[in-house]
């Protein structure tokens, strides 16, 4: 229920960026150049076989401040905060992606990105930080002039060293995640 909540939220918040008087979505150029910014929404359900704490599943919000440098090439960085079953934490990451030109229907473009970081950890039975990654593949489409919703399917993954009686090693913990995103330039 509250994931329902969530998404009827963002949909209103996305829809308030958006006036009728502002079709000329469809047919403004992308940004070429310049500084943009990226509010995304992420919810991951995990790969793992057993249903350890931090395993299941988590939702988040991140804030990205970017840079492209091209039609088609772009980076940045950025924070967030996310909730596991077990835990909370704060990501900071360092972001890049690839657009590819306009994909027909309007102005719609299909880009592949990746970001990875650092977990620090706010509460909960983990380590106080866990590195991770997420190579993600998604879909730009205009929403109104200078701004696109960003919508991301993605692998998130993230490393953190267990202590098991006398020695430690490393787990891979894997998910699978969406974003859905209002990015504005």
């Amino acid at each position: 229920m509250k994931f329902h909540s969530l998404i009827c939220i963002l949909a209103l918040t996305i829809l308030s960026f958006v006036s009728p008087g502002e079709a000329v979505a469809q047919v403004s150029r992308p940004q070429t150049r310049g500084m943009y910014g990226l509010t995304e929404l992420q919810i991951g359900y995990g790969l793992q076989g057993n249903v350890q704490p931090n395993e299941i599943g988590f939702t988040g919000l991140s804030l990205l401040a970017g840079y492209s440098f091209s039609q088609s090439f772009s980076g940045g960085v950025g924070v967030g905060i996310q909730a596991y079953n077990g835990s909370n934490a704060v990501p900071v990451y360092v972001e890049s992606g690839y657009c590819f030109k306009e994909a027909g229907l309007g102005k719609m473009r299909f880009f592949l990105k990746a970001n990875a970081g650092v977990l620090i950890r706010l509460n909960g039975e983990v380590d106080q930080a866990r590195v991770f990654g997420n190579p993600q593949a998604g879909i730009l489409i205009p929403v109104a002039y200078h701004k696109e919703l960003s919508v991301s399917l993605g692998y998130f993954t993230q490393w953190e060293q267990k202590q098991q009686e006398a020695s430690s090693q490393y787990q891979l913990t894997n998910f699978i995640n969406a974003k859905v995103g209002l990015r504005f330039y």
